[in-house]
């Protein structure tokens, strides 16, 4: 980059340790600075990238503490696109018949009950009948 070539080497591989660290190269590094798209020069190159470095670790960090405190599991949200077509209908069904149920509950508590009688029966027979080539 144009703007960091008033830095002296030993001081660009410092601030850039956190990439160089994972194993970036150095077009990928060069990329990298490049993605920020500076319009103008920082007066102070390498404390530029060291100050947004930080930014973005502080950031990473209050994401991930995000994701943990919300008990956020990366594998189990992925499980649903990565089942196999016959689970992955399976559990779409399930999750239907069992939100259907929970509507019906709270619909029939508040006195609006619309799925009573053969509206539930008529979905109930459509989530549970393989006729329909829908897997239950």
């Amino acid at each position: 980059m144009n703007w960091t070539q008033s830095v002296k080497l030993r001081r660009l591989d410092f601030v850039l340790r956190p990439y160089t660290d994972v194993g970036w190269d150095a077009d990928t590094i060069a990329a990298e600075l490049h993605s920020w798209m500076l319009t103008w020069r920082p007066a102070l190159p390498a404390e530029y990238i060291r100050a947004r470095l930080a930014q973005q670790a502080t950031a990473d960090h209050a994401a991930a503490t995000h994701e943990l405190a919300e008990g956020w599991d990366e594998q189990e949200a992925a499980g649903a696109l990565t089942a196999a077509r016959p689970s992955l209908v399976h559990s779409v069904l399930d999750g239907l018949a069992a939100g259907m149920a929970t509507y019906s509950a709270r619909q029939a508590e508040r006195g609006l009950d619309d799925l009573t009688g053969a509206a539930a029966a008529d979905m109930a027979a459509f989530l549970g009948n393989p006729t329909t080539g829908v897997l239950a």
